[in-house]
């Protein structure tokens, strides 16, 4: 990692004029286009138009879209567009104080036009008028820009690693053996299903059951009582970092993937009261065909984890019902995953550590470095858009 400013700097110079001839410019709406067809031959999933123009339309962190840059390109001599990442705002609470946030989403560079990577990410972090950096999707090829840039580990958390529960286990087997190109995937997976489901069936259960006075649900929508959650949440957690979660910003978060099937929130209450909620969000592998589903919040108001346990347990039953393989969680901080560990039979380690961040200002940067500011979760950044 290099040392200085000067030396990043120099470095981006000489390596964008090594290549083929481009320059970096902000994105635009009408660059669509270009920018999936860039994402699908480089192996990423390419959100739908509507999908990818929310990111910013309607977004209560965007007050302005038509003023606000979604992001940056490459773009060469023939007016190709060869290098991507977006720009995506988030607003976060802390001490009493709002701070803008954004995330990048999408990096791509075609390998002709590697070199550009470099100048193209500078783009995005060096960007004026925001407080903070937060990705928490960085994979192994972003890897090396977020430590040549000098972003941070979030230091809460095992972001490398996830824990998961098998909910079909005959699919889940099939596309493991595939991965792992055993021969005769398909015949292999009965007694590999079997295995695992033995292992499963010798570990703690999730007990799906809720105190006495308190009733769980499952929704599709954030209705009113997020917004005096919310309002309860950050009075008593005025010295942590936490994403805005009001009623709004949920909402405009998950609106593609509740109006899809693909995510829905379980919520505790009693007497119309808001406790506590769990937010799950269909995340699959589209390369290997895996169904999976993702925790990507949790908040209680009482600061405990234990109903995130029924929560689970619910959750697992909607997995078999609908045929999804596997239900996993990735990050969170230790007092969470801490409840999590007794009942999770599996674990894998992830390609990378996954959050990053970077704060503009130098006190923040220093309070940041405190691990008890921190209650990180997949819902930051873009993790679960």
């Amino acid at each position: 990692m290099l040392g200085s400013g000067a030396r990043v700097s120099q470095l981006m110079s000489e390596s964008a004029s090594a290549g083929p001839a481009a320059q970096v410019r902000p994105a635009v709406i009408a660059d669509y286009p270009q920018i999936a067809s860039l994402e699908v031959r480089y192996g990423l999933h390419a959100k739908p138009y509507d999908e990818w123009q929310h990111l910013w339309v309607g977004n209560p962190a965007c007050k302005d879209p038509a003023t606000w840059t979604i992001g940056w390109v490459v773009e060469n001599d023939r007016q190709e567009v060869v290098g991507y990442v977006g720009n995506v705002p988030s607003l976060l609470e802390f001490r009493g104080q709002t701070l803008l946030a954004v995330s990048g989403r999408g990096l791509v560079v075609d390998d002709r036009y590697r070199s550009y990577a470099f100048p193209l990410f500078s783009k995005f972090i060096n960007q004026p008028g925001v407080d903070l950096i937060i990705n928490t999707t960085v994979n192994a090829q972003a890897l090396k820009l977020h430590e040549l840039f000098r972003c941070n580990r979030v230091p809460v958390g095992a972001w490398n690693r996830s824990v998961f529960w098998i909910t079909h286990y005959r699919e889940f087997a099939a596309k493991l053996a595939a991965t792992k190109h055993l021969p005769l995937p398909s015949l292999v997976s009965y007694p590999l299903a079997a295995v695992l489901a033995v292992k499963d069936f010798t570990h703690r259960k999730l007990d799906g059951k809720v105190p006495n006075g308190f009733e769980l649900s499952v929704s599709s929508s954030f209705d009113e009582r997020f917004d005096l959650f919310w309002e309860e949440l950050r009075a008593r957690r005025q010295h942590t970092l936490l994403t805005n979660r009001r009623s709004d910003a949920l909402n405009w978060h998950f609106y593609y993937a509740t109006s899809h099937g693909r995510a829905w929130v379980e919520t505790i209450s009693s007497n119309g009261k808001l406790h506590a909620y769990a937010i799950f969000v269909r995340q699959d592998n589209h390369v290997t065909g895996l169904n999976r589903l993702r925790l990507v919040d949790f908040q209680a108001l009482d600061g405990t984890s234990e109903m995130l346990i029924p929560m689970l347990s619910v959750a697992c039953e909607r997995c078999r019902d609908q045929g999804i393989h596997m239900l996993e969680v990735i990050g969170f901080s230790p007092a969470k995953k801490q409840v999590l560990a007794p009942f999770a039979p599996h674990h894998r380690d992830l390609p990378c550590w996954l959050y990053f961040y970077k704060a503009k200002d130098k006190t923040l940067a220093e309070i940041l470095k405190d691990p008890s500011v921190w209650d990180p979760s997949p819902f930051d950044g873009d993790g679960a858009i």
